[in-house]
């Protein structure tokens, strides 16, 4: 069964670019558009490793993930924020939601590519 791996993100050009990096790897690559979504995504398939954005409409990453985080089935998914801003007071309501890490907006393919092969290999 091949690591699941979501990406949350509202812009279709962020969904493509996530997906064709994680393309090189042997994974399975889900997509959602907004939180909502996410969230129904992340309750069936239960994915290993989640990108979410953090500024969608409706339902935000930082609430997803305090959503996911504080639900002990769900807990120990690896949640990376992707922002674009990156302000002291995101990056810490990010981290204090439960994400376990995040990336700033424009990232680099070889730095996603290095994450999701840290997480599978913690598992």
């Amino acid at each position: 069964m091949a690591y699941k791996i979501l990406v949350v993100d509202d812009d279709i050009t962020v969904q493509r670019l996530l997906e064709f990096i994680l393309r090189k790897l042997d994974v399975e690559i889900l997509i959602a558009g907004d939180g909502e979504t996410a969230i129904e995504m992340i309750r069936k398939e239960k994915p290993g490793l989640v990108f979410l954005d953090v500024m969608m409409p409706g339902k935000n990453g930082i609430e997803v993930c305090r959503e996911v985080k504080q639900d002990p089935e769900l807990k120990d998914i690896y949640i990376v924020m992707l922002t674009a801003m990156g302000e002291e007071s995101e990056v810490r309501a990010m981290l204090d939601s439960g994400a376990n890490e995040y990336v700033p907006k424009p990232f680099s393919p070889s730095g996603i590519i290095e994450i999701v092969k840290k997480v599978i290999s913690q598992k």
